[in-house]
């Protein structure tokens, strides 16, 4: 490791111990130290990164949690949300339904309603993510299981149906090297269509961001935003 990428994860640890949107910033240098890496915290007893998330083998677990796929190690949401959909947006070409694959893994912590805590053999987990700040909780998601204030999640990225999403086969997501289909879930906009939350290739200063959306943050004016929408 260099010397900037070991001045970064040690920045990034210290951030782990206090509060405040410091913590939803990302470096894009990888997991350690970044806004999920958890091992600091005294609920994680084996001071484990991947271990909240993910598992190489299930041994008796409170419950069947890898069959959610990609090993995982930590309990989803089991909450029914009301979604954006064309009621709220006559301009939505697509079907939305209720949060599933890698977006229902990702509500498991920030919809509120799960403790953080809650992985391996742990139920009931006691450490909420608004705990540690609200503003990394959905909005609206814990008040009124709504998903009214959130981009449409779990939604076909269709541009044949709107003529106004850009071409996912060869649209690049960022300097990462992707294309909008390789940030894709099953052809769907998930959360991590937009934040990468290993933080491998997001932009350093960002809430995890694929792209930057600001000028500041070292992009354009709504670079994000302007990557699958041709407005």
């Amino acid at each position: 490791m260099n010397m900037k990428n070991k001045i970064l994860v040690a920045t990034a640890a210290i951030g782990l111990l206090t509060s405040g949107s410091v913590l939803a910033n990302g470096f894009g240098a990888g997991i350690a130290g970044s806004p999920h890496d958890f091992n600091l915290e005294t609920w994680n007893t084996r001071a484990e990164i991947c271990r909240v998330c993910h598992v190489p083998h299930d041994h008796n677990r409170a419950e069947q949690r890898y069959t959610n796929g990609l090993l995982w190690n930590h309990e989803v949401t089991s909450a029914s949300f009301t979604v954006y959909d064309n009621a709220w947006s006559s301009s939505i070409d697509g079907t939305t339904g209720q949060p599933d694959g890698t977006a229902k893994l990702c509500l498991g912590c920030h919809d509120g309603t799960v403790g953080v805590d809650t992985f391996d053999n742990v139920t009931g987990g006691t450490a909420f993510i608004g705990d540690y700040d609200p503003a990394f909780q959905i909005p609206g998601a814990l008040a009124t299981l709504s998903l009214h204030g959130t981009h449409p999640l779990s939604i076909v990225y269709d541009n044949i149906a709107d003529p106004y999403l850009r071409d996912p086969a060869t649209t690049a997501m960022g300097a990462s090297g992707n294309v909008i289909n390789d940030v894709l879930d099953a052809g769907k906009v998930q959360c991590s269509s937009c934040h990468d939350v290993h933080d491998q290739d997001s932009v350093a200063g960002t809430h995890l961001l694929r792209v930057a959306n600001t000028v500041a943050a070292g992009g354009t004016a709504s670079g994000l935003c302007l990557t699958c929408h041709d407005k």
